[in-house]
């Protein structure tokens, strides 16, 4: 079992693996949908997020699968 750090998160180094990429998030705060291409992944619990600034400001995740 490999250690995953402090809370199970591993963050990329990137700022975005996909590439160019742009993939649509959803801004819980400002009830709303945006797209983005700067989103970093995330694996938190062995699923794989982007993460993504929303309008509002808040961190707005998306799943990507199994880690």
């Amino acid at each position: 079992m490999c250690n995953m750090g402090l809370m199970g998160i591993l963050k990329s180094n990137s700022n975005n693996d996909a590439g160019t990429a742009e993939l649509n998030f959803y801004d819980v705060k400002g009830r709303q949908k945006f797209n983005s291409s700067k989103y970093s992944i995330v694996v938190k619990s062995g699923r794989r997020f982007a993460v993504a600034k929303a309008p509002s400001g808040i961190d707005a995740y998306r799943i990507l699968g199994k880690a």
